[in-house]
């Protein structure tokens, strides 16, 4: 993308210069991260992307973005902050052993390992002094921060009961324990798989070619904490879906959100409230196309550090991502998402498989990341 047709988002001061990532792989994935890095120069350089794939190369350069044939040529003449890995779990863990290897941090996409064993393996490394932590990022959309940050005020009382259909797997088991408020607690865990038809979704590129019914499955799980219940709930076709809303229920003891709506109790009255979306950009507004934030009552529960970049709400979530990383690695602020977090997330996902497919309950037991051990980088 030209300089000439940006309007520059101001750093959050957290940042003390533009953080130099660098990334591994060139598909999809990678190249939405390329385009939120270049969006926001203030915040972000790319100091490379490691490909293996010549093609692909060639087509990085010709955008502007240096592009290198191995992860030791990114590390030598990109001198990135932090590396993200683009990559699947298995073929992951071998190159966050060559970055831990040559002390350079981490951002690994999820799920962080596949078993439970590569699990337990990967923690070990970060106890053992590697900078790792985990890409993930939909506790950092929006209107999904803004839901939790209702939840984390108090206005419903402590929650003991949360509905999520918002992603599949961990992603939408790492939203289910953050509105719970659940950490490595060991729920009974109760899933079924159940097929079903529906219209098609769009692709990543474009809108559905026919609108004959497709075979899907939903999944349901039940996590029984005790004095909490989760419910997790996703359709394999919901991303992207006109037919298959996502939606996050959350109650307490004083009142209950469902999705943008706040029902309370004040001064002895029932009071509804809404998030209420602030944007620029509609009918009228000559601002510019971009988030504002989110407010709740007049106080704002999620405000846009990147305005006004014209970025979506799931871009914005990953430029939250990397400025944290960022913040982290060059200023010793809190860690992202640790691994720990993040194998917990998973193990949850594999517990929640194993009860479907046996179709009896499932207890979760306490596994060896659950002393919270996170990376310690030393900027």
């Amino acid at each position: 993308m030209s300089g000439l047709f940006l309007t520059p988002a101001p750093r959050d001061p957290a940042l003390p210069r533009p953080v130099r990532v660098g990334l591994v792989g060139s598909g999809f994935r990678a190249r939405t991260m390329l385009r939120v890095l270049d969006a926001l120069p203030a915040w972000f350089e790319v100091a490379g992307v490691a490909a293996r794939n010549a093609g692909d190369r060639e087509l990085l350069g010709a955008h502007g973005f240096p592009a290198f044939p191995t992860l030791d040529a990114l590390l030598r003449d990109g001198a990135p902050d932090f590396v993200v890995l683009t990559l699947h779990a298995g073929a992951a863990q071998p190159v966050i052993g060559d970055l831990a290897d040559a002390g350079v941090p981490v951002l690994t996409e999820t799920p962080a390992a596949g078993s439970v064993d590569e699990l337990l393996a990967l923690h070990a490394r970060v106890r053992a002094g590697a900078c790792v932590q985990v890409a993930e990022q939909y506790h950092l959309e929006p209107l999904v921060a803004a839901q939790l940050g209702v939840l984390g005020a108090g206005t419903l009382g402590p929650v003991t009961d949360a509905h999520v259909s918002v992603a599949h797997d961990y992603h939408g088991l790492s939203v289910l324990k953050r509105a719970l408020g659940v950490t490595f607690e060991e729920p009974l865990v109760t899933a079924r798989r159940d097929e079903r038809t529906v219209l098609p979704s769009p692709s990543r590129y474009e809108d559905p070619a026919s609108s004959d019914v497709v075979g899907t499955v939903r999944t349901t799980a039940w996590l029984d904490y005790g004095d909490r219940l989760g419910v997790y709930d996703f359709d394999d076709v919901q991303y992207r879906s006109w037919v298959r809303s996502p939606a996050l229920l959350a109650r307490g003891p004083r009142g209950e959100l469902r999705d943008d709506v706040v029902r309370a109790v004040h001064d002895g009255q029932p009071r509804v409230s809404r998030l209420e979306r602030v944007a620029a950009g509609g009918a009228g507004s000559h601002e510019g196309l971009f988030l504002r934030g989110y407010t709740l009552d007049g106080t704002w529960l999620h405000h846009n550090p990147f305005r006004p970049a014209r970025l979506a709400d799931e871009e914005l979530a990953i430029a939250a991502l990397f400025a944290r990383m960022g913040a982290h690695v060059l200023a010793g602020g809190p860690a992202p998402y640790d691994v720990a977090e993040a194998a917990q997330d998973q193990y949850l996902t594999l517990v929640v498989r194993e009860s479907a497919a046996r179709g009896e309950p499932v207890r979760a037991a306490r596994q060896g990341w659950a002393d919270g051990t996170g990376c310690r980088h030393a900027h």
